[in-house]
Parts: structure tokens; sequence; C-alpha cells
């Protein structure tokens, strides 16, 4: 018999969400089924169907992952920070490096459950690195302020 989850990081994000009280129990089964059958992570499935919203989800997940969630609108952005995560890590990663404190680099990352980005950002940015999670469209947002539109040719 398996032990019961005991953090949130062992749950599903759907029974996280549910128990949020942010999708009722059939639409995260219908949900489900339709994740599964497209090959699409549930989350982004959820918000493209307006069952949740962003903000929601990346409270969730960033709950979910231990980290903090940052209102990454709210804070100005340190030229001299963001120049630490090159343009291309960022935009690749959706990630945007925007403050320091505490001996590290703060890092707004949209998905914090890409292994591959948070390494990749580790290994780029001098010192340490401290994660946090923001929506996408805040992170966008950020990248659009720091570095202009993105290139046609994307990353």
């Amino acid at each position: 018999m398996a032990p019961a989850a005991n953090h949130e990081r062992d749950l599903p994000l759907g029974e996280l969400l549910a128990r949020a009280g942010l999708v009722a129990p059939n639409e995260l089964y219908a949900a489900l089924a339709t994740a599964r059958a497209s090959g699409r992570r549930l989350g982004d499935l959820l918000v493209d169907q307006e069952l949740v919203s962003e903000r929601d989800l990346a409270i969730v997940v960033a709950q979910q992952e231990g980290l903090e969630f940052v209102d990454l609108g709210k804070h100005d952005l340190d030229q001299q920070v963001i120049d630490v995560l090159s343009e291309r890590t960022s935009r690749r990663y959706r990630a945007v490096a925007f403050r320091s404190g505490d001996g590290a680099t703060i890092v707004a990352v949209a998905d914090p459950t890409d292994n591959e980005g948070l390494d990749a950002i580790v290994a780029e940015v001098p010192g340490g690195v401290r994660f946090v999670v923001a929506t996408a469209d805040e992170v966008d947002a950020a990248l659009t302020e720091a570095f202009g539109e993105a290139p046609a040719e994307g990353w």
C-alpha cells in the first residue's frame, strides 16, 4: 500500500486545483481525459478552456513546487540584474532575472517544473539563484520590457 501524500508536492495538480475550489470535479475529469488524449498539459488546457485563470494556476503550481508566487507586474525591473541572464536563455525558458537579495539572483519563471530550464538558468547565473513563479503573461511582458519584442525567428 502506497503511503498517503503528506505534502502538496506529492499531490497531482488536478487534485490541488479541485481542493482549492478552482475547478469542479466533473470539469477536471473531462479536462484530464482531453489532456491525456491530446498530450497537452492539464494546466495549459484548463487555462485555454477558461476553467482556471492563469494567475490561479501559477499560484497553485508555485505552492505545489514549494516556491513563492510573485506579481511580476508590481516590480520594477533592474537592468543590471536582468543582464545576468542572457536574452536567449530568458526567452527560451520564459524566465526573467528581476531582483537580487540575500546573495542570490531572484529569477521569475513561468514553468517551475521545467528542470532543463531551471538547470540552464542556474548554470548561467553567477552566484546563487532563487526561483519564484509568475504568470506566463507577466514574464512575457517583463521580457518585452527588458529586451524589446521577440525576434520573428524565435529562440
